[in-house]
């Protein structure tokens, strides 16, 4: 569960201090308030790319960290990787400076941020406003089904088997098309390896090479241009800095005499010092650039190399690790895999092994299907789609890694109807509804403890939303839920409240989220009502949907 979650200069957010309980917590403002800041902010303790316009203007670092509760498939992870478990809590923080470069730390230690995206996975779900749109996406559907009935294990299975089947394929087809010329295709094969053996191409290396040549190719525009650039700021005689510290020491004096020059003064003070880390910066960059030129004769051989062999093999530079990999294969294929006899019983038991293992999951995905149909139609009732039905159709496809079957989404709006493939018959609106009610009958089945719904609700209301609502505050009696939302039916129906206001403080504008008590959560879904103008009949309104919920 997530417990705390600390915001330092990020975006709109100077600073914020946010302490979570378990059940459903709401957070409203109104649109433009940063609702979704703290959904960002949170996504990035959980691995999500950084980026340097997330740096508060005028910050030098943002910096985000949030506690959960240490849960066993999260303690797994990290006793894999070493990390300290000994307090019994799990602190996620992320540093992102304002150059673009961001750290990730778990306990204090420092990580890369692929592990809080592993961690993530035990720890929150997370379902963005948008989620319907992927909907009748059929990779979608297949995704959805498979994580409501928590198949990752029959699909690791499945995908290992089919990995195996189609290695035993390629070598017998491998063995049976090149039996015929073994010495001469192995001689043609061993003259394409001797050459780029000596090149050894790794992926992402001629990208770098390239990149590398063009920074030390021009090494002498750069190192001349940042020199006078660092003359310009602090080197010459009358440098920017000598200039400004004489107009700094004038204003000074004549602050003295007139306040209203305080502010420019402090203005210049700022920008002498932005100046002074720029000409550091400049600096430190002469010093360690590395653009000598024996360095550019090592780049300009290695990429001559290059360009040698991909013109003898004529493949494209940026190709070759591919067709590196592909040349030993192949000769590791014809010198030890012309026993066609073998290969063929290999083929033969990696064939059953796959269709056993594709068979289990069918059979699973089958049982599983039937009771989502039947969850889903029971919640389309409920949504203003009376008498609606919803089907999951399992179709035999072509063998891959994800099985043998095609998962396709059927829906009937109205009853009598047949139901059609989601994407044909679904309206925008239905298929929001939809999509929500798929979300409230899988994500029980998820394993992580905190649900965030992400403006899940946009496009519906009145009595739908009040169903909505409901259905978000039971999720919240088993797990802990985070709802950022606009409709009042649902803000009323949580445990908490916080609001999401901005303000305007000395010309800059800043997020703020405070946890709402009784009367002041009144207030905010009297506002969600009826706008800024809140009279006592909407108050009455907004306490009566309180005290329904």
């Amino acid at each position: 569960m997530l417990s705390s979650l600390t915001i330092q200069d990020f975006v709109i957010v100077d600073h914020l201090q946010l302490e979570f309980d378990s059940g459903m917590s709401v957070l409203s403002g109104e649109t433009g308030a940063g609702k979704s800041i703290l959904i960002d902010a949170l996504s990035l303790t959980l691995g999500a790319r950084s980026d340097a316009s997330q740096v508060r203007e005028g910050a030098e670092k943002a910096t985000i960290s949030a506690m959960f509760d240490l849960n066993e498939q999260a303690k797994a992870i990290l006793e894999e990787q070493g990390l300290d478990t000994s307090e019994g809590e799990l602190i996620l923080r992320r540093v992102i400076e304002s150059s673009g470069r961001s750290k990730a730390f778990v306990n204090g230690t420092p990580v890369p941020a692929s592990t809080l995206k592993q961690l993530s996975e035990t720890l929150i779900d997370i379902h963005g406003q948008h989620a319907f749109q992927t909907l009748t996406k059929p990779a979608e559907q297949r995704r959805m089904l498979d994580a409501y009935a928590q198949h990752d294990a029959l699909l690791a299975n499945v995908g290992s088997a089919y990995q195996a089947l189609h290695k035993a394929r390629r070598q017998l087809n491998s063995a049976r098309e090149g039996q015929q010329e073994k010495e001469a295709r192995l001689s043609a094969l061993q003259w394409k390896l001797d050459a780029l053996d000596k090149v050894a191409p790794k992926p992402g290396q001629w990208e770098t090479l390239s990149q590398e040549h063009e920074r030390l190719s021009h090494s002498a525009e750069l190192l001349t241009g940042t020199q006078a650039a660092l003359n310009t700021l602090s080197g010459d005689e009358h440098s920017m800095l000598d200039q400004l510290a004489e107009v700094l020491g004038s204003l000074t004096h004549l602050s003295q005499r007139d306040h209203t020059l305080a502010d420019i003064v402090k203005n210049l003070g700022e920008g002498e010092i932005l100046i002074r880390e720029a000409a550091y910066d400049l600096g430190h960059y002469l010093k360690h650039s590395n653009l000598d030129p024996d360095s550019l004769a090592d780049v300009d051989r290695q990429m001559s190399e290059w360009h040698d062999t991909a013109r003898k093999l004529r493949v494209a530079p940026e190709l070759l690790h591919e067709e590196w990999e592909q040349t030993r294969a192949e000769i590791e294929s014809i010198e030890t895999g012309f026993d066609l006899d073998q290969l063929e019983k290999q083929l033969h038991v990696a064939q059953m092994a796959y269709d056993s293992a594709a068979l289990v999951l069918r059979n699973s995905r089958i049982e599983a299907a039937s009771r989502l149909a039947k969850c889903v139609t029971d919640s389309m009732q409920t949504l203003s789609m009376q008498g609606g039905r919803f089907e999951v159709a399992l179709n035999e496809c072509e063998p891959s890694s994800f099985g043998s079957d095609d998962i396709e989404f059927k829906v009937a709006g109205h009853p009598g109807v047949t139901p059609q493939p989601i994407q044909k018959v679904a309206s925008g609106g239905e298929l929001a509804r939809i999509s929500l009610a798929i979300t409230v009958n899988t994500v029980e089945s998820t394993p992580v403890p905190t649900l965030i719904f992400d403006e899940v609700d946009s496009g519906i209301g009145g009595a739908v939303a009040e169903t909505v609502g409901k259905y978000l505050r039971s999720l919240g009696e088993g797990k802990q839920v985070l709802c950022v939302t606009h409709l009042p039916q649902v803000a009323a129906q949580g445990h908490h409240h916080y609001q999401v206001s901005k303000t305007i403080d000395n010309g800059f504008t800043r997020s703020v989220i405070q946890k709402l008590g009784a009367e002041s959560r009144i207030t905010e879904v009297a506002r969600m009502l009826g706008g800024q103008n809140i009279t006592s009949a909407t108050r009455t309104a907004a306490q009566e949907m309180i005290n329904a919920g």
